[in-house]
């Protein structure tokens, strides 16, 4: 009879063992699932960094190389304070000009 308590412990034993054992191969699916998911996230990600790096440097290169619209894009890159002190120094010009023309 003490072997039969002794059979039945072990039995009970190996069917808890047995249990965890499921516990955890189901825990290591949902694992390499999430795995599997990030790495296609990241995959994804790494492409749309690829894309935004290619459109970063295309948008230097265009800031470096200067445009030729003519003298039109030169006065719209200056600011509004530059703007009014160019108006000045061109007035003070002109009345300069007229003032030698009518002299």
């Amino acid at each position: 009879m003490a072997d039969l308590t002794k059979h039945e412990i072990l039995l009970n034993e190996l069917s808890a063992i047995e249990a965890q054992l499921s516990i955890l191969v189901h825990r290591n699916k949902e694992l390499l699932g999430n795995i599997e998911r990030q790495e296609v996230e990241l995959l994804r990600l790494r492409d749309d960094n690829s894309v935004l790096q290619q459109k970063v440097v295309m948008l230097e290169t265009e800031t470096k190389v200067p445009q030729n619209d003519g003298d039109n894009n030169l006065f719209n890159s200056l600011n509004l304070k530059e703007r009014e002190n160019l108006k000045v120094k061109l007035q003070h010009l002109l009345s300069k000009i007229d003032y030698h023309l009518s002299s």
